[in-house]
Order: C-alpha cells, then sequence, then structure tokens
C-alpha cells in the first residue's frame, strides 16, 4: 500500500514529438535511466497514460493536473517506487478536440507498459476515446470530466471528480438550506458540462420549493455579457449561479457588479481557480463555490501536500492538482494491490479502493465508477478560497 511517507525529489520532463499530437514522456531524474537516490529501480519502469488540454484557451486545467501529478511521482518514487520500479508519465495533448479521443486511446491501448490512464480535462474527449479503452482493458482514472454520461458507461472507468449530476443537486441544497436562498437566476456555458450543472441545481432549486426565475446559456469566448446580465437581474433573483469555467465566470462576476448590484453569487467547480480570482479580481470577494478540494483544508493530509506543492511550483495547488495528485496515489496504490501491471488486476484494485485517505479527502468508488465523498463549500476571501464552516 502506497500510503505511508510522501518525500519528493526532482522529475525532469523529456519531450518528443508524436506523428499527430504531441507526446511527451517524463522520466525519473530527467533521462530514462536515472533512479535517483532513494527512488526504485528505473529498470523497467512503470509509465502511466496522461492525456488533457495541455495547450490552447482552456489548457489551465490540463497543465495544473500535470502539476498533481508530477508531485505525487516524485513522492512516490523517492519512497521507493511501486513494486519497487519508478513510475514515469506518457502524457498526450489531446487539445480539448473529441476527434482526438480515439487516436490517442488508440496510441494507450498499443503501448502494452501502461497500467491505466490519468486526465481527461474535457469529458467528451474520454466519452469519445471510452469504447476503445474499454476494448483493451485499460483503467482510467479520471479528475475533471464530470458528465453523468461516464457514469456506468464502462467498468473500466473512475474518477476523483464528482459528476455535475451530484455537484448540482449538492449545490442547490447549499444555497437553499445554507443561504435561504428562494429565487435564483442560472447562468450556464452551452456544453455537456454547463448544461448538466445548470439542470441539476435548476431540478433541485425548485424541489426545495424555491424558483428559477431565468435560465440562460453562454458560449464559451463570451466577452461581453450585458444583456445576459440585465435579463438575469431583471427577475429579481435572490442570487445568481454560474455553471461554467473561469474565464467566463470571471467576466460575468465583473459586469453583475459593474451594473451596480451586489447579489449574491455562486459558481461552479469551473471557477474554483486561482486564475478566476486573477480574472475577476476584488470583485471575487463574497464569491461561492463549490469543489472537492481547498488549500485551506485544514486536514494532515491537505496541509502537506500543500506544503510540499508550494515549495516545488511557489503557489498555492488548484483542485485540479490535487484530484490529480490523489488520481495518481489511487493508481499506484492499486497495482501495489494487485501486485502486478496487468490492467484486468489493477482495474479490480481500483475499484475495490475504499476510504483511501486523499488530500481531497477520502475516496471511495460505487458500482459505476463514481468517487463517493462531500463536496466542499467555499468563499472568496482576501483574495483566497476559504473553506465555509457556517
Amino acid at each position: 500500500m502506497i500510503m505511508g511517507s510522501r518525500s519528493k525529489r526532482t522529475v525532469g520532463l523529456a519531450l518528443a514529438a508524436g506523428a499527430a499530437l504531441l507526446v511527451l514522456s517524463a522520466c525519473s531524474s530527467g533521462d530514462a535511466s536515472g533512479g535517483g537516490e532513494g527512488g526504485g529501480s528505473s529498470e523497467g519502469a512503470i509509465p502511466l497514460g496522461y492525456t488533457a488540454t495541455l495547450s490552447g484557451d482552456f489548457a489551465s486545467y490540463g497543465l495544473e493536473m500535470r502539476e498533481g501529478i508530477d508531485l505525487a511521482i516524485e513522492e512516490i518514487n523517492a519512497d521507493g517506487g511501486v513494486l519497487e520500479r519508478d513510475l514515469t508519465t506518457e502524457v498526450v495533448d489531446d487539445e480539448g478536440k473529441p476527434a482526438n479521443g480515439p487516436v490517442i486511446a488508440q496510441e494507450m491501448c498499443d503501448n502494452a507498459e501502461i497500467p491505466a490512464v490519468l486526465g481527461f480535462s474535457f469529458s467528451s474527449v474520454a466519452l469519445s476515446g471510452l469504447p476503445i479503452y474499454t476494448q483493451c482493458g485499460l483503467p482510467i482514472v479520471a479528475s475533471a470530466a464530470t458528465s453523468p454520461e461516464l457514469s456506468g458507461a464502462s467498468d473500466i472507468f473512475f474518477r476523483t471528480v464528482f459528476t455535475d449530476a451530484y455537484q448540482g443537486a449538492e449545490a442547490a441544497s447549499f444555497i437553499s438550506e445554507h443561504r435561504g436562498v428562494k429565487k435564483v437566476a442560472v447562468l450556464y456555458q452551452q456544453d455537456d458540462y454547463g448544461k448538466g450543472v445548470a439542470d441539476a441545481l435548476s431540478t433541485g432549486i425548485e424541489e426545495a420549493g424555491g424558483e428559477v426565475t431565468s435560465s440562460q446559456a453562454y458560449q464559451l469566448g463570451t466577452v461581453n455579457f450585458g444583456s445576459t446580465v440585465d435579463t438575469a437581474l431583471k427577475g429579481d433573483p435572490d442570487a445568481v449561479f454560474i455553471g461554467g469555467f473561469y474565464t467566463e465566470a470571471g467576466k460575468i462576476v465583473n459586469q453583475i457588479r459593474d451594473a451596480g448590484s451586489d447579489i449574491p453569487i455562486f459558481a461552479s467547480d469551473g471557477a474554483a481557480s486561482p486564475l478566476f480570482l486573477d480574472l475577476a479580481g476584488a470583485n471575487a470577494e463574497g464569491v461561492e463555490v463549490y469543489a472537492a478540494f481547498s488549500a485551506s483544508d485544514p486536514r494532515a493530509e491537505s496541509s502537506a501536500f500543500v506544503k510540499a506543492f508550494t515549495k516545488k511550483y511557489d503557489k498555492e495547488p488548484s483542485s485540479w492538482a490535487a484530484l490529480a495528485y490523489d488520481a495518481t496515489y489511487v493508481v499506484s496504490d492499486a497495482i501495489e494491490s494487485a501486485g502486478s501491471t496487468d490492467r484486468a488486476a489493477v482495474a479490480e484494485a481500483i475499484q475495490n479502493t475504499k476510504d483511501f485517505a486523499g488530500v481531497s479527502g477520502n475516496i471511495s468508488f460505487d458500482d459505476e465508477g463514481n468517487r463517493v465523498g462531500d463536496l466542499t463549500f467555499q468563499r472568496v476571501e482576501d483574495g483566497k478560497f476559504v473553506v465555509i464552516t457556517d
């Protein structure tokens, strides 16, 4: 079981060009031959697949996940590796394009040394490649793919992030019960993620006896939300909920405040990013979001992770970094428990994960591969996300 002391050492990254996609191989101590002092054997190192959006407008989620993975692998290797072997990564930029999902899946499947795959910024990319991963029996532990369509879609798919359906319902409960909100204006990005969260939240609000005063979709990349904000505020809601990424959420918050409104604002986990704080600036104060992780979590596992991450990257970790870090430890623990890198054995061990003490909380998986656990609700205070205790 890889659940003990988490020391660390440096892992370098070696770059290699792929035929159709950019493929990056991360090797211990900067090359394929060095294990480093205190590490496992570099001979026969175990490569974990990692695919996410690492370029373009929405690269931040993938890059943040990769930071969590790199840190976890450094610690695991410094602690003796897995089955006395180092871990490495085989990294592919999916560019956020669903068409790339099957291509990458086939590439991962064809590498018989890969026992599991991490990552996925977008559910659409995971969905497009999932039939191929399923066919070759290669297990996935995703960290940002939240679509309910992935629930039970394959017996080799798991995730450390919570589903849109669960998160939206929990947000509705929090807003209704703990904030006394009866009327909500909903804004959401026009895709599976935004609509999934908005639908679940809207249903929850109405089941609690509340009212959705307006529900408006917007396109990714939108800059001017003037008419959207006007429509939302004209319904005289008690609060506004934003289901979307930090890029648009930051702009919406600014434009609500610029309109002279001090209405309470709630947002989905897509806004739980340090970049949201940068975009919204002082207007972010008081905004409440949900996520699986907070850097202010006082638990020992979380505080140790935040300390190690901050030392390595000179910044606090995002929720995505934490979820990917946990996914890496879940996979390494499963390989150790299986006693081999056999894909079927690793998938079974992942399914049997129970109450794994992750930095984002205890991790278990239900029969559909979904994470079982609790969200954290957070408020922006003095420019930081702080766990809400009231």
